[in-house]
């Protein structure tokens, strides 16, 4: 399991960090927008295939996914909230026909709402972070950090872990692990902005950590209670020894609108600009 997992970040690694570094400078940072365009795409779909069974309820969840991403993505804040709202509007006129019940619409409504702007809301905070004043490297921070607390995590709970976390969300998830987690985010914030973020002061990068890795841990804990609602263990298969891709971008997605505030404080020349 360990090797797969090895293997497949050793490929997806290097495209996301190149996709990154080729947007620089090019309009709408458009290769990065497009990768993340196709990862709201795959996420929406595994995670409406957990709770919706017919493939034109997928379907449409999918595209308004995708329209969210683009609409907090790429307009201007003042059209951003009304954007939004339409998509909400369009999943409840998605969900209403058919024979169903009122309380099954209501329920499809609901899931087709909370998922397209849980994936596509959160996800767009990415490239919109990318446009700012040394965005790249916030962007690389950030998702760096997750990974760093994800690893942490991980071995720091299988080397001490004892008291349990959530037992009833995530049984394997323990104290310890959690600390050593954000423990790991922090120190990976730390040693990136050092390297790559010249003025952000190491206490500054120290907060973006800590708030990244704990907004990470949230995303992951709340997927797992996803995934025990719908009584599956992977939100996929796609990425071997991962599952699938909202498996391994829980945290990430969660970690987006704290990450973007940092880094827009620190643009405008609160800290580090």
């Amino acid at each position: 399991m360990l090797r797969k997992r090895i293997a497949t970040a050793a490929v997806l690694v290097p495209l996301l960090v190149a996709s990154i570094l080729f947007s620089v400078g090019r309009p709408g940072g458009w290769p990065f927008l497009l990768l993340c365009a196709v990862a709201a795409a795959l996420c929406a779909d595994e995670g409406f295939r957990m709770f919706l069974h017919g493939a034109r309820d997928r379907a449409g969840g999918v595209a308004l996914a995708v329209l969210v991403f683009f609409s907090a993505a790429l307009l201007p804040g003042s059209f951003g909230v009304p954007a939004l709202l339409v998509c909400v509007l369009l999943s409840v006129f998605h969900a209403l026909p058919g024979a169903a019940d009122p309380a099954e619409k209501a329920r499809k409504a609901a899931t087709l709402c909370l998922g397209a702007v849980y994936v596509g809301g959160l996800l767009s905070t990415y490239p919109r972070t990318l446009l700012l004043p040394r965005g790249e490297h916030w962007v690389l921070l950030g998702i760096l950090a997750v990974a760093a607390g994800d690893t942490m995590a991980y071995f720091t709970g299988r080397a001490i872990g004892r008291r349990k976390l959530a037992p009833a969300v995530s049984p394997n998830k323990t104290v310890e692990g959690a600390v050593g987690g954000l423990l790991g985010s922090v120190g990976c914030a730390v040693l990136y902005a050092h390297g790559f973020l010249p003025g952000v002061p190491a206490g500054y990068a120290a907060a973006a950590g800590t708030a990244v890795g704990m907004f990470a841990q949230a995303g992951d804990l709340f997927e797992s209670l996803v995934k025990r609602a719908a009584g599956v263990k992977d939100s996929g298969t796609i990425l071997p020894g991962h599952g699938g891709i909202l498996d391994r971008v829980d945290g990430i997605l969660a970690a987006g609108p704290v990450l973007y505030l940092f880094a827009a404080f620190s643009s405008l020349g609160g800290v580090g600009a």
